[in-house]
């Protein structure tokens, strides 16, 4: 016995288009909470709109993942999205070392100047005196003053060619 075949029914051409739109526009949209910046270890965050704390312990590579400690315990929750957590406080950072100061040049000059004066006037006025005093006792020390006033000017001016290589940096 030949079985009778059935009729086909008419199809209908899919359109594909028409029915992804649909089901694009079913589908609920996950709420995502933007955090302005990656969390750091030791930061105290939150998953969504939970209430319980979880302390930052890994951050990867990337930065868009994390591990999560339950704080005082062992617990973790590791591999957690970072648009999926809510920054609830920060650990503290390590202040970050502070611009050098600017040089005001004209200044360190000018006390460069003001201790030469100071100085070397002084130690001019000490050789002076000390020679004349050694001459009224009839001792003749000859130039030998002389040459430490001057080598003391001349390490003076060795340290001021130091100091200004210094402020030229």
């Amino acid at each position: 016995m030949a079985t009778r075949k059935k009729p086909s029914k008419e199809v209908e051409p899919i359109d594909i288009a028409r029915r992804l739109s649909q089901s694009l526009a079913e589908k609920p949209l996950f709420e995502k909470h933007e955090t302005p910046e990656t969390p750091e270890v030791g930061d105290i965050v939150r998953i969504g709109d939970k209430e319980t704390e979880y302390r930052v312990i890994y951050v990867s590579p990337n930065g868009r993942e994390v591990n999560l400690e339950f704080p005082g315990t062992n617990l973790t929750r590791n591999r957690v999205q970072v648009s999926e957590l809510t920054l609830a406080g920060r650990a503290p950072r390590k202040p970050k070392e502070p611009p050098k100061p600017k040089i005001d040049v004209e200044a360190v000059r000018e006390d460069i100047d003001r201790m030469r004066e100071s100085i070397l006037d002084h130690i001019q006025g000490e050789v002076a005196r000390f020679k004349k005093s050694l001459n009224s006792k009839g001792v003749s020390v000859g130039g030998a003053l002389d040459e430490f006033a001057d080598a003391t000017e001349k390490h003076w001016n060795e340290v001021v060619e130091t100091i200004e290589e210094k402020l030229e940096e």
